[in-house]
């Protein structure tokens, strides 16, 4: 069988003071505090909002609004790793960057919804590594500072030090910069806070068959027999009714396979669900890919038909995302702060 498969870092605008003092003490005070300002005036920030939103979704939207009113400079036109690593050397201006952002949806499994190139592949380690090794991708010119930050607000990417590192590498020019992303679900426009992390918990079932809420809430007491959290509640709950309260909401994630077969002997009829999970199961490469997304076979809804010699398999589950506002230990109802280069809550490289 074959198949083919940056608080926008302030551009200060310096008034230039000309005190007549008598002291070189204060002459040589007066030198430092312009160079510092020199300093800071010689690096800019940005954050890409590198995605759009879909359906009732307002996710890059609300980022959008949290960076702008902290005055960042913001990009909402570039939606793959080309397209920004080409607008950070257009934009350079002589000026280092001390803080890139790049705000985008994706997991620690599957990676990122960024594109590599334009109209190219997601996204993922191997992707990447890919695009590197081909050099389909610009280089980034001497435009950092030895203090320079990469910060990805991606819920869950931390956990990917992998990805997180040849990210690193494909952003090093005259220095390496120091790589920020968390280990939990980032949020914004909150309720009661405009940026927060959340603990995040999934449970799912095939598209269109839920099970009911009092079902779906003994899978995740199995699954996190020692969370502390009411399950049936937070399924049924859309929003923080209070600081702290755990929420839900859900997402399709589908699957599509287009098998080639050299011989119409090996082609499978695959006539319903459990034969097609059967085939799967038999089925090494496609087996890996489904245990590699962390979901079971069954929590998929599959249908499978013929076109020539191909077999195209299909499959759609509904996952059901609940959110646990992360509160400060010693005060529950503050939330733990946004602070990127707090490695208790970001993993840094």
């Amino acid at each position: 069988m074959q198949t083919k498969a940056i608080k926008m870092a302030t551009f200060m605008g310096l008034v230039l003071t000309l005190v007549f003092a008598c002291s070189p003490q204060e002459n040589t005070e007066n030198l430092t505090a312009m160079n510092e300002s020199e300093t800071v005036a010689s690096k800019q920030a940005v954050v890409f909002i590198a995605g759009y939103d879909k359906g009732e979704s307002t996710y890059y939207k609300d980022a959008k609004q949290h960076f702008e009113g902290l005055h960042y400079k913001i990009v909402d036109n570039a939606f793959s790793l080309q397209e920004i690593i080409a607008w950070l050397n257009k934009n350079h201006n002589e000026q280092d960057y001390s803080e890139i952002h790049i705000v985008n949806k994706g997991n620690s499994k599957k990676g990122l919804s960024l594109e590599t190139t334009i109209h190219g592949e997601l996204l993922s380690q191997q992707s990447l590594l890919n695009c590197l090794k081909e050099n389909k991708l610009p280089k980034l010119k001497s435009v950092l500072a030895a203090d320079s930050k990469l910060v990805f607000h991606t819920s869950e990417l931390g956990k990917n030090k992998q990805l997180l590192q040849v990210l690193k590498q494909t952003f090093t020019a005259n220095y390496q910069p120091k790589v920020f992303a968390t280990q939990h679900a980032t949020l914004f426009n909150g309720q009661f806070q405009k940026h927060y992390l959340a603990d995040v918990f999934y449970g799912y079932y095939p598209t269109a068959q839920s099970p009911g809420n009092i079902d779906l809430s003994k899978q995740f007491i199995r699954k996190y027999p020692l969370e502390d959290i009411h399950w049936l509640n937070a399924i049924r709950t859309k929003e923080e009714g209070e600081p702290g309260e755990a929420f839900s909401y859900k997402f399709n994630i589908p699957v599509r396979w287009e098998i080639e077969f050299s011989d119409d002997e090996d082609l499978p009829s695959l006539a319903d669900a459990n034969e097609i999970m059967d085939w799967i199961d038999d089925n090494e490469k496609y087996s890996n890919i489904i245990k590699d997304m962390g979901i079971k076979v069954e929590y998929f809804r599959w249908k499978a038909y013929k076109s020539g010699q191909k077999v195209i398999i299909k499959g759609k589950t509904t996952a059901v995302c609940i959110l646990k506002p992360m509160m400060q230990r010693n005060n529950p109802l503050s939330y733990v702060r946004t602070e990127f280069d707090n490695q208790r809550y970001y993993t840094k490289l």
